[in-house]
């Protein structure tokens, strides 16, 4: 017996459940499916960070990823305020502010500089008295663009999905809207993909040969105990920042500090030994006048997987593609996520996809929030 629903979705990150909210509050039928855990692997990975461009103008220069993103901060920000596109009023933030840097150099000021003048007026240089205690050395520049606690994010964008998040995969699919799921037939109006790496699992159910997607490694490097938290970019003279820095609490009165930016895409060329190696060595460099000679060092390795861009570069924002019934999502970064639910919106209202009666979700079984890579790290002492 084949069940029906306006739409299914798979994939249980941030896009997938965020583009399921929306659609459960405009009304539509559907239900969520996952096949490990909710938060997926890029979302829960990720350093939660909403911003609006700056870190992507640091030749001065408004590339094409720092226009589109300009607005996105503003659009979040009304579903933290519960007036937006969902009501995300429940998220923690771990900060309310990111902050710019300069990480080594004369240079790294004066692009700091640049950088924080260029897309976004609420960027701020603030005086040496509120500078974050662990930097010593300006200019430094506030951006009112929070950084969040992901699980928080996830948690609250699952509370509109009670009974509709279930753990299973495709195992056939066809262009009419007919998938497989654990046995089960299952009709839908639109299917959405927006399962990161799974999208490459449909490409290949639908047997399509052409490459859409792409992969671009990275490692993540965490290091423990810090003192103070920090977020934010440290800058140098290049097109993307030295390092960007999270903070999370480790139960202990310390932080764990969630190392991302060059460090980590440079990480993902080496072995774990010599990423903790190289990122020692930038940290000390760049912080010098802190001990890193008493730390804990652990990374995560994973790819960032996108929409295919034919030279390899990040794309300049959301991406969805069409194949009958089938739409394959990528958000690109987090913070494109509404405007990605935005691509889905309109093709659903173009295509003429209506929301229908509600059925009973399937017995599958549910699906559990994922942990960080800290929660399940193996620590080392360098």
């Amino acid at each position: 017996m084949t069940q029906n629903y306006d739409i299914i979705i798979f994939g249980g990150g941030i896009a997938g459940l965020f583009i399921a909210s929306r659609l459960r509050n405009a009304g539509y039928n559907l239900i969520l499916v996952e096949k490990d855990k909710l938060g997926g692997v890029q979302t829960l990975a990720s350093q939660g960070m909403i911003h609006g461009g700056q870190k992507y103008t640091l030749q001065g220069n408004v590339t094409a990823q720092a226009a589109s993103i300009a607005a996105m901060p503003a659009r979040w920000d009304a579903c933290f305020e519960g007036t937006g596109d969902i009501d995300l009023s429940g998220v923690e933030a771990l900060s309310d502010t990111q902050v710019m840097f300069p990480a080594g150099s004369v240079l790294s000021s004066l692009t700091v500089f640049a950088a924080a003048k260029t897309v976004n007026g609420k960027t701020k240089k603030l005086p040496h008295k509120d500078f974050p205690e662990i930097l010593k050395r300006g200019p430094i520049y506030e951006m009112q663009e929070k950084v969040l606690d992901i699980k928080s994010l996830v948690s609250s964008l699952t509370e509109d999905l009670q009974g509709r998040t279930l753990k299973g995969e495709a195992e056939e699919i066809l262009p009419d809207g007919q998938v497989v799921i654990g046995g089960q037939k299952f009709q839908a109006q639109a299917i959405i993909f927006t399962a990161g790496a799974g999208n490459e699992m449909a490409l290949k159910l639908l047997n399509i040969k052409e490459q859409h997607t792409q992969r671009r490694p990275l490692r993540q490097i965490m290091v423990k105990p810090m003192p103070q938290a920090l977020y934010g970019h440290g800058i140098v003279g290049k097109p993307k920042p030295r390092v960007t820095i999270t903070s999370h609490p480790d139960n202990t009165g310390s932080y764990i500090w969630y190392l991302g930016g060059n460090i980590a895409e440079e990480g993902a060329k080496m072995t774990e030994a010599e990423a903790f190696s190289f990122a020692k060595k930038e940290m000390q460099e760049i912080f010098p006048d802190m001990d890193w000679d008493n730390k804990e060092w652990a990374s995560w390795q994973g790819d960032r997987a996108e929409a295919f861009d034919s030279a390899g570069h990040l794309p300049t924002g959301p991406c969805i593609q069409q194949r009958g019934k089938i739409l394959l999502a990528w958000p690109t970064k987090l913070t494109f996520v509404p405007a990605l639910a935005d691509s889905v919106f309109e093709w659903l209202q173009k295509s003429q996809i209506k929301p229908s009666p509600e059925t009973t979700p399937p017995s599958l079984p549910a699906v559990e929030i994922g942990s960080y890579p800290w929660e399940e790290a193996t620590w080392q002492r360098l």
